[in-house]
């Protein structure tokens, strides 16, 4: 294995990662703005209903009063009703549940306010699946496109490629590799969170908790869903970003490929046992032969070459002829269709 297979792997595998971190940081300032609409809808209901800065579960669990449900379903409902437009069908099923009910009691309310929320922080314009699906699709094109060129610049053969189209993408991204979709995970994150938030809120209201202990409590829980994010995202990250490799061989007609470990003191031992490892392209499979082969893996492949055939930098003979190398930019305005 070459210098110049294993620089340019760790290269890419460092740039989706860096692309991961960017729409983290995204995921992270709409999550912080989800907490804090959520703690001041529970400041809210404890400002209605507390007393000496407490209520208790009996209180919660009352009915709205006729008045409150009308109030609630004219205004705090038509606020959601608005963020149903997203075109997120959830939002659409729980307002038309809502609807037909007759009663609803404090709780519930509170429940179905915080639950809205949630949906909007993870299905949103700008939610958590939004974000996810951008940055793996950069993951994706990033490492494809500099994969073959790369490839191109080694073997000094050059041909056009076929540019990704978001049709190509969707489908791309809908590859099932671990059980479930990423999108699908997503939201059993978003069904988890709620479960943890709702047994919060009635240990708060059982105990007798004040305001500052309960909001402290529903923000250590939703802190979790950055955690969780962060876990799926960069995994991945690192599934895509190694798909999007293997793709590349296939596109040109590559046989095999290299397992490269990114070896420090932070690297698993199934990782250490791959590293070096050759397997043959049309045998890919994550989690088996090619990475991840767990959560947060950084492993990567490379081609696999004989290289006394090839020499880096080396200028050949091509179908076009004798070709010089070429820089990235370069490569892509003449290759890349």
């Amino acid at each position: 294995m070459s210098k110049y297979w294993e620089n340019r792997a760790a290269q890419r595998e460092l740039e989706s990662q860096l692309i991961a971190s960017k729409y983290l940081a995204r995921m992270e300032e709409q999550l912080r703005m989800a907490q804090v609409n959520i703690i001041q809808q529970i400041e809210v209901f404890y400002s209605r209903y507390a007393i000496d800065n407490k209520i208790s579960y009996a209180e919660a669990k009352k009915y709205l009063t006729a008045k409150e449900l009308k109030d609630f379903r004219n205004i705090t409902l038509q606020q959601y009703k608005a963020l149903s437009l997203s075109g997120n069908p959830e939002y659409d099923r729980i307002l038309e549940a809502i609807g037909y009910r007759a009663r609803i009691s404090r709780l519930e309310m509170l429940h179905l306010q915080i639950q809205l929320q949630m949906l909007e922080l993870y299905g949103g314009a700008k939610g958590l699946q939004a974000y996810t699906f951008t940055g793996l699709t950069e993951v994706y094109e990033n490492s494809y496109y500099k994969g073959l060129y790369h490839i191109a610049t080694f073997t000094a053969v050059y041909q056009p490629v076929t540019r990704l189209t978001d049709s190509v993408m969707k489908e791309v991204l809908t590859y099932n590799w671990s059980g479930k979709e990423f999108s699908k995970r997503i939201w059993d994150h978003e069904a988890a969170t709620m479960v943890t938030i709702r047994k919060e809120l009635e240990k708060a209201f059982r105990q007798g908790r004040s305001l500052s202990k309960t909001s402290r409590a529903i923000s250590i829980a939703t802190d979790v869903v950055l955690s969780r994010a962060e876990a799926l995202v960069r995994t991945e990250a690192n599934f895509f970003h190694n798909i999007a490799a293997n793709n590349s061989y296939i596109e040109a007609d590559l046989e095999r490929y290299q397992i490269l470990a990114t070896l420090d003191n932070r690297t698993s031992e199934i990782c250490q046992e791959q590293d070096m490892n050759i397997y043959f392209v049309k045998d890919y499979k994550p989690g088996t032969n090619a990475p991840p082969f767990h959560a947060h893996c950084r492993t990567t492949t490379i081609p696999f070459f004989d290289e006394a055939e090839y020499m880096a930098y080396e200028t050949r003979n091509s179908a076009n002829g004798r070709i010089k190398k070429m820089n990235y930019k370069e490569w892509e305005a003449k290759y890349v269709a």
